[in-house]
């Protein structure tokens, strides 16, 4: 039944149709610097995402179209993370060996350096432990303030599947 449905009845995109749509970045773009993946799967009237850019990496066809990244241009700076009302924006990096993700965080407790987390991928399921190694809270009069957190990862492979974390106590 889940292969049946389309990611917005599901919730999520499949890794698979994030490459078809080439909404993932290639590997040499995430080894050479981080860069913002958007993983949009509602076709609504947005675009806090376009508006936080101040680069002009991000653009959208249309009102009610996800964004799509120019990674030449982004510059990881998260902005559009902490904005994204839909928690669909992420950072990838792949640096010495190891996978780092970027991403909105809204639940207790408080993210801190060095925490341990249950990696969990798109659908919610884990597929790993790491560390937490830059939690940010980001509430400058943003419209959606909310930790956007960075979770280092042993395994660089998983930073293209982590899109959400649960901290271990």
């Amino acid at each position: 039944m889940q292969d049946e449905q389309n990611a917005a009845q599901r919730g999520y995109s499949t890794r698979e149709e994030l490459q078809k749509s080439r909404a993932l970045p290639p590997i040499e773009k995430v080894k050479e610097k981080r860069v913002c993946i958007i993983e949009c799967t509602e076709e609504i009237p947005c675009n806090p995402c376009v508006q936080a850019c101040k680069f002009g990496a991000i653009s959208k066809e249309g009102l009610c179209k996800p964004g799509v990244v120019d990674w030449d241009v982004c510059t990881g700076c998260t902005q559009c993370v902490a904005i994204c009302p839909g928690m669909s924006i992420f950072m990838q990096r792949i640096e010495d060996g190891k996978g780092y993700v970027t991403m909105p965080y809204e639940f207790l407790p408080e993210p801190k350096i060095g925490d341990k987390a249950q990696l969990l991928d798109r659908s919610g399921k884990v597929v790993g432990e790491g560390r937490i190694v830059n939690p940010t809270y980001q509430a400058k009069g943003d419209a959606y303030p909310r930790w956007v957190v960075t979770v280092e990862m042993d395994d660089p492979e998983l930073s293209y599947e982590v899109r959400a974390i649960r901290i271990l106590e």
